[in-house]
């Protein structure tokens, strides 16, 4: 029996070593580099909206648990589940900034 296999010979980068991009790909996996953009573009897009939807429904929940609040906890206990309740989000929030300010850094 005869070897046919060839042997492997190593891919050439295309990447050019000088100018203003360089060490910069022209493209990612299949895609060229603009078509990479635009879906870059989108995504950050699709970021926005979700992110302002996402503002809108905690604002909402934020006013239905207060109303639930008024409605289930007695007028002189109101005070004191709105601020454990406001003290919660702001942990969160806080908890939250932190979080991305590392990632950030």
């Amino acid at each position: 029996m005869t070897d046919t296999t060839t042997p492997e010979t190593p891919m050439e980068s295309t990447d050019e070593s000088s100018g203003p991009d360089a060490g910069q790909p022209t493209h990612t996996g299949n895609r060229p580099r603009r078509e990479v953009d635009v879906w870059r573009l989108l995504a950050w897009g699709a970021l926005a909206i979700c992110s302002l939807l996402a503002a809108f429904a905690l604002v909402q929940l934020y006013g239905s648990v207060t109303e639930a609040i008024d409605l289930w906890v007695e007028p002189r206990h109101q005070p004191l589940m709105h601020a454990a309740f406001n003290l919660v989000v702001l942990l969160g929030s806080l908890i939250g900034i932190s979080l991305l300010v590392r990632e950030l850094n």
